[in-house]
């Protein structure tokens, strides 16, 4: 009975890698499906970490045109002052 048991355990241990393996495998596909499926709509910026369509403006600059988050100041790219910064809203989350 202890042999049969020790067997299963060792079973076991050799079939968690491959478990492993496959839920990493359908959680990447997931994750490209979902990004393919969103498109270029959602743009992430790394001050802010969150950037939702339609929250997005200009630069006033005719050289520039860079996309900046609707309440930033200035132009990430050239620096110029946005004249027309909005407040937006962000979700945070809390870290204790």
């Amino acid at each position: 009975m202890e042999i049969l048991a020790f067997l299963i355990f060792i079973l076991l241990i050799m079939l968690a890698p491959f478990l492993f393996v496959g839920w990493v495998i359908v959680a990447v596909v997931r994750a490209v499906a979902g990004g393919a499926a969103k498109g270029a709509r959602h743009v992430t910026y790394a001050a802010t970490g969150v950037a939702l369509p339609g929250h997005t403006v200009r630069c006033p600059m005719a050289g520039c045109l860079a996309i900046n988050p609707a309440n930033a100041r200035f132009c990430r790219r050239c620096g110029h002052g946005m004249p027309y910064a909005q407040h937006v809203q962000v979700r945070r989350a809390a870290v204790w």
